[in-house]
């Protein structure tokens, strides 16, 4: 009886009071309030460091691509739901691409049919068709295709396409703006050669056939799984966004490409690429 005593005040001698448990959780509190923000900086951080990472991939295959091919990639997605010129925009698209795009409520008001001379630059640069939908379908490049072009400050509403600083600035790649681009007279000297043009986007998406090159046939079989992608790059930003209903992670966080597509044929070019949430890369 006496050992259980014993044991019995030793229990009860080094149980909390109420109080000390108070206060041990006041302190842990205090210690996350201190140290969470911390470890959720350190998590933006890294997520935005691997972001740049991808972009930084997205841009060096695009370009290597073009170097040991001499042509870029088919297959690359217009962002659209349709290839109609009153198309919306793909479901699933962060806010901050749908934003570039239009008001969700409304139709794209970035979207232009090509004309004869942009498409055959398309062509001219390997670009011989693209895709659009929630699936793999595709249209050969004509000057029947719509796709998105980037706006400039004379475009139509809601106005110019920004950047993700705060405040938001206009657009710009290698220090030049999309209108800049688009006349073709203060950019680089490769560009001046080109002349007036306009900048189109397209989506770095799954529909990309990285193995089809024009001496070969095109891969007409759309079905998942049995198409080869060759090159594994269908990035999107690992950083969570928002998506434009709210509902959840967007659908369609894909980078985007952008080129300079000439009014004269000119071979259309490589200018830069965007991410949903880290901004832009510049070639």
């Amino acid at each position: 009886m006496l050992i259980k005593k014993n044991r019995h005040n030793r229990v009860k001698q080094s149980s909390f009071t109420l109080i000390e448990l108070l206060i041990v959780i006041g302190l842990l509190g205090a210690l996350t309030a201190l140290i969470l923000p911390s470890l959720m900086a350190d998590r933006e951080e890294a997520l935005g460091d691997v972001c740049d990472y991808n972009q930084a991939g997205t841009v060096r295959v695009l370009k290597q691509f073009k170097q040991v091919f001499n042509h870029y990639p088919v297959g690359m997605h217009t962002g659209l739901q349709s290839n109609a010129d009153d198309a919306s925009a793909m479901a699933g698209l962060p806010s901050a691409q749908l934003t570039h795009m239009g008001a969700s409520t409304a139709v794209c008001p970035s979207i232009v049919m090509l004309d004869a001379d942009q498409a055959n630059s398309l062509i001219a640069a390997g670009i011989e068709y693209v895709c659009y939908n929630v699936g793999y379908e595709s249209e050969d490049i004509a000057d029947t295709v719509n796709v998105v072009q980037a706006r400039t400050t004379t475009g139509a509403a809601p106005g110019p396409w920004l950047d993700d600083s705060d405040p938001a600035q206009q657009m710009q790649f290698d220090g030049f703006t999309i209108e800049q681009w688009e006349a073709g007279a203060v950019t680089p000297s490769w560009d001046r050669a080109g002349g007036q043009g306009i900048v189109v986007v397209l989506w770095i998406a799954p529909t990309i056939d990285w193995e089809y090159h024009p001496e070969m046939n095109k891969n007409n079989d759309w079905t998942k799984g049995e198409i080869k992608m060759g090159i594994d790059l269908q990035g999107k930003c690992p950083i969570p966004a928002e998506d434009t209903d709210e509902a959840g992670d967007p659908s369609f966080a894909y980078y985007m490409a952008y080129f300079k597509v000439y009014n004269n044929g000119t071979e259309a070019r490589l200018i830069g690429t965007t991410c949903p949430e880290c901004g832009i890369l510049n070639p």
